[in-house]
């Protein structure tokens, strides 16, 4: 009798499972530690990177600037398909920190005040932005002639 008293709660009552994928990870992003002051630069970059990206942006700001702060001249789109576990290249960038071109290759070889730098990037996949993930170290302006150096 009681369980026949149960029954119209229970049919009222649903379950619902969500399964979310996690999705490409982005960590342990490293740059070189200086960049040129007078002439533009290559700056080497790693990543390590599970999963796979249908694009990565690259933010290249002045240190203590959030990527969301980003001007349109300090921000680069590469399109993929980006694949891990190892993404390594550069960035080619100005003084003023504008980004001109990003590169997924090694290259081998890697006035007024400028500001230290920091590069943040954030992965895309199926049309959903990661989040931001910040370079361990920051990049120094350089004048001498050693301000690009190789890895």
């Amino acid at each position: 009798m009681r369980a026949l008293l149960l029954l119209p709660l229970l049919s009222a009552c649903s379950l619902t499972l969500e399964v979310a994928y996690p999705g490409p990870r982005i960590q342990a992003l490293r740059t070189q530690g200086t960049y040129c002051a007078d002439r533009n630069t290559r700056l080497d970059y790693r990543l390590d990177l599970e999963g796979r990206l249908d694009a990565l942006e690259f933010f290249w700001v002045p240190e203590g600037v959030g990527p969301w702060q980003a001007r349109p001249e300090e921000v680069f789109r590469l399109f993929g398909p980006i694949l891990g576990p190892e993404v390594r290249g550069y960035l080619e960038v100005t003084p003023s920190g504008e980004v001109r071109a990003v590169y997924v290759a090694p290259q081998g070889i890697g006035i007024e005040p400028l500001p230290d730098r920091r590069l943040w990037v954030r992965g895309m996949t199926a049309g959903v932005y990661g989040p931001y993930v910040r370079a361990l170290n920051l990049v120094r302006p350089d004048s001498t002639a050693l301000c690009d150096p190789g890895w």
